[in-house]
């Protein structure tokens, strides 16, 4: 569990061991899960296999494997599972962490990979962002030594929202690939008007170096499911799969609401949409608050300036029973909330209006 503070990255975490800092909330949007999910055809094929999840879903996983690779058209080898993305940006910690030397990210982002190598005394590079709150690829690259291990690029951002050109992006992937290994975190991809446009998965098929990462947690609704999965070079999952338990972590319900969600683009379609509106309200409830600035997002949160301390903000949400997040960087202090429900996001507005009055 993280420690109160100020983490690497800038992320204010406060002391939430301290009862008076911590009630029930009526809204809990610190954690980026969607509020609609999973689907009914999801839980449907959840409900279906209860009386056989004493068993091991070896079979299922496979089939699921297979699913994966088709819809991209490579093969199940291109293919890794874990029990949520998480688990693949953890063992991508652990392989490349384990050689020392160092690992690159842009700061702030999504930290789960770099913090696993960075506990096994892997140099932890952190590139600021740019004055558009975007990854800064040029100097992204300058950063690279000798000793550099691999390089980790989430797009969209997180906590940022922000998206990289798509041709400047592949343009970079497809040159950095060719030094180091490229690890891209695409948990957000889905709610991209064009998704498919701006995935770097092509690059695999054109046989370069690089990870992509994505999840059913955030469109679908997995969060508390863990299922994710990433595509790679058969050479690269083979050598990632060595720092993984033996037996798959993925369970026998979760790979089947997995298969059935795949298929359930009707609510997938919902969700993109709902969570559109929810963030064209969002926009101007933190106006309406007397914030007169945010971050136009790409994703499902949005994060704005804030005019007091991360903690202070933190706790004065909760106690207006909103959850949140808040960081510290580039000598400001910054919200991040994640998008739920409209009705949710009107709480919210509500609670922000009051403490920033």
């Amino acid at each position: 569990m993280n420690e109160p503070g100020i983490a690497p990255t800038g992320e204010i975490i406060p002391d939430l061991n301290n009862d008076s800092s911590v009630q029930e909330l009526a809204v809990r949007l610190n954690a980026n899960e969607n509020p609609y999910g999973p689907s009914e055809k999801a839980k449907d094929a959840l409900r279906s296999v209860v009386d056989t999840s004493f068993r091991y879903p070896f079979k299922e996983v496979r089939q699921l494997k297979q699913i994966l690779a088709d819809r991209v058209g490579l093969t199940p080898e291109h293919v890794l599972l874990g029990g949520g993305s998480t688990e693949i940006l953890t063992i991508a910690g652990l392989a490349f962490g384990l050689q020392h030397g160092s690992i690159i990210s842009a700061h702030p982002s999504f930290e789960t990979l770099m913090r696993t190598a960075d506990a096994f005394d892997c140099e932890w590079i952190q590139v600021p962002l740019d004055s558009s709150y975007t990854v800064d690829l040029r100097k992204m690259e300058a950063a690279i030594k000798p000793d550099t291990r691999m390089m980790y690029l989430c797009n969209p951002n997180n906590p940022t929202g922000t998206i990289l050109p798509s041709e400047q992006h592949k343009a970079f992937c497809r040159n950095i690939s060719s030094k180091i290994p490229l690890f891209i975190d695409e948990a957000y991809n889905d709610f991209l008007d064009q998704p498919d446009s701006e995935t770097i998965i092509p690059l695999i098929k054109e046989g370069h170096d690089v990870i992509v990462a994505r999840t059913f947690s955030k469109i679908h609704g997995f969060a508390g499911l863990r299922v994710g999965w990433a595509y790679a070079q058969p050479a690269r999952v083979r050598e990632l799969e060595k720092y993984q338990p033996r037996l798959s972590t993925i369970t026998m319900t979760s790979v089947q609401a997995a298969m059935a969600s795949l298929k359930d683009l009707e609510f997938q379609l919902y969700c993109k949409k709902m969570n559109a509106e929810a963030r064209a309200y969002t926009y101007k409830a933190i106006a309406t608050a007397g914030y007169d600035s945010f971050i136009n997002s790409n994703t499902s949160f949005i994060m704005f300036p804030i005019k007091m301390d991360g903690n202070e903000f933190i706790n004065k949400m909760i106690a207006e029973g909103v959850g949140i997040r808040a960081w510290n960087f580039n000598n400001q202090n910054w919200c991040r909330v994640s998008l739920g429900t409209l009705e949710e996001m009107k709480l919210f507005g509500a609670a922000l209006k009051k403490i920033s009055g």
